[in-house]
Parts: structure tokens; sequence; C-alpha cells
């Protein structure tokens, strides 16, 4: 029984290592990309009155004193960075720029019908279909696990793409990461 276990974390791991872009066997997260909600502290130093916390708003945007609006939604810190940096060169001789994420408020998946905790689910980090159902609790006794559906948007279209509950859970194969904003509906 243990051995079984073993094979079954085992190939839980080599799973998500794949589904994280996973290379020689190390698994490597991508950067965090910036979303709507997260908040975020831009310091420049030696000038206090540049720095601050900033909240990303809906329209994905942020403003900065003497930088003015950026679109941030979707940069990654280092590349927010470069931006501020780039902006402030008008003002100052070689600004030194610091953004730090303070919140992630972006990463909510929500899970609907049959499961034990159903509701939006703010993460802190990327997690599978198995993990998130995991912290809900899992499925309630009657849930139709041959016709989970994941909702997921792609720009504005919807794509219903159908979750193999039953093979991820018996099996530990098809176990993918969860995209901020993705739907779990179990009937």
């Amino acid at each position: 029984m243990m051995q079984r276990i073993g094979v079954f974390l085992a190939a839980l791991v080599l799973t998500a290592g794949v589904a994280l872009g996973a290379g020689n066997g190390v698994a490597k997260r991508p950067a965090y990309r910036i979303g709507v909600e997260d908040v975020l502290d831009i310091q420049v130093w030696k000038n206090p009155e540049v720095s601050r916390q900033v909240w990303v708003r809906p329209d994905g945007r942020i403003t900065l004193p003497l930088v003015g609006e950026i679109f941030v939604e979707g940069m990654t810190l280092a590349e927010l960075t470069d931006e501020v940096t780039t902006r402030l060169k008008e003002y100052f001789t070689d600004p030194v720029v610091t953004v730090s994420l303070v919140e992630i408020n972006s990463y909510t998946v929500y899970l609907l019908g049959r499961v034990n905790s159903p509701g939006a689910m703010k993460l802190r980090s990327p997690k599978t279909f198995l993990q998130v159902l995991s912290m809900a609790g899992g499925f309630q006794e009657f849930a139709d696990t041959d016709s989970v559906m994941l909702l997921r948007w792609e720009g504005d279209k919807e794509k219903r793409i159908p979750v193999d509950a039953e093979s991820i859970l018996k099996r530990g194969e098809g176990d993918f990461l969860l995209r901020p904003g993705d739907v779990i509906v179990v009937p």
C-alpha cells in the first residue's frame, strides 16, 4: 500500500513539474504577472515624493507622480521596474526603482456546484485542479464527477473545457494548473 502511495505521489510531482514547464526534473515557475486588484509598493531611492503603494485598478492601470498612468496588468515586476525607471529618466539622473508585490488579490478561482465549500477562492500562488478541489473539501456525495466543466476566458471568449476528474482522482493523471478567473462547475 505504501509503495502505491509513493508511486502516486511521484506521478503527481512529475505531472506538476511538466505543467509548470520543468526542465531536467526541476520545476521552474514562470514569473508572476501583475493582475487587477494587486497592491504594489514602488520605491524610488532618495525620492519619497514619487514612492508609494498603489492598487491596480479594474482597468489594469496604476498612476504615479511624474510617471503618469501605466497599464501594468500582465507585466512582471521586472518589466514594471524597467518601465518606471525609463519614464523617470526624464526627471532624475539614473533613478533606482524597486517594485515589490505587497498583496496578491488577482489570483482568484471559483468553484460552483457539488463541492463541500463552493465559492470564490483567493490563491497566493498557482494551484492545480486537485489542490483547489482539496482546499474546497472535495466533492459532495452525489456530485457528477463525469461532467465537471472548466470555464476559462481567453480575451472576451469563453472556453468550456471538460475535466476528467475521475482520471485525476483515481490515477493522478491529467491534473492541470488553474488560471486566475477560472470557474469549475461540478453538477
